[in-house]
């Protein structure tokens, strides 16, 4: 499972380095492993395991009508913009330049772990999308707290 928030920096190569906590979340076989890339929803990135991007496609995208102009739109934007990342010996993945270009991302990042998958922000852009104190009140307030 991925949580947390952590602060890496996009290198001159357009890398970034998935933070070893997270990599935990590939098991033992983490060099192995890839991560899928995407267009993520609020101008960030979205990354997945390929057993999680699998089964997001799968339950998620393919029972979408493609009769639907929007569905064939979102279909395009998901998978259009996906790319499979190997990480590298020192744990980075590189962003192709489309997705760095689609999430503003120049050197800092914001690499948040969302259970499933991480987003990937450019640090600004995150900082201005990040809940202020009354949206955090109100979420409280939903959850019973």
């Amino acid at each position: 499972m991925f949580m947390g928030e952590y602060h890496p920096t996009l290198d001159d190569k357009g890398r970034v380095a998935i933070p070893a906590r997270l990599r935990k979340a590939f098991g033992e076989q983490a060099m192995i492993n890839r991560l899928v890339i995407t267009h993520g929803f609020d101008k960030c990135i979205m990354a997945f395991r390929e057993e999680d991007w699998k089964e997001f496609v799968a339950q998620k995208l393919v029972p979408l009508s493609q009769a639907d102009p929007k569905n064939r739109m979102r279909l395009r934007f998901l998978m259009g913009g996906a790319a499979e990342c190997d990480l590298d010996k020192q744990g980075r993945i590189g962003i192709p330049g489309h997705l760095q270009e689609y999430a503003q991302i120049s050197r800092e990042v914001v690499i948040l772990g969302l259970f499933d998958r991480l987003e990937i922000w450019a640090e600004d852009v995150y900082r201005e999308y990040k809940p202020d104190g009354a949206a955090l009140d109100s979420f409280a307030h939903e959850l019973g707290f």
